[in-house]
């Protein structure tokens, strides 16, 4: 397994983890990165809920134009 190097910027470092992860998922079992996975998703769930915008002001911090 390699380890995870730097990047030079934003958009490098990125693109390593997503190969490092990739290479993560070849080299791991299905239990062992699916429960990570499982972990994060659960989290972003419950930080979406707790934050409880209205459809109107999550589009409105994002930048973009509610067209409801």
């Amino acid at each position: 397994m390699k380890w995870l190097k730097p990047g030079k910027d934003n958009r490098e470092e990125r693109m390593n983890f997503v190969e490092y992860w990739a290479d993560y998922v070849r080299t791991h079992p299905p239990n062992d990165w699916s429960r990570q996975q499982n972990i994060i998703i659960n989290s972003q769930i419950q930080s979406a809920r707790a934050a409880k915008l209205t459809p109107r002001q999550y589009l409105e911090i994002k930048g973009e134009v509610c067209r409801r």
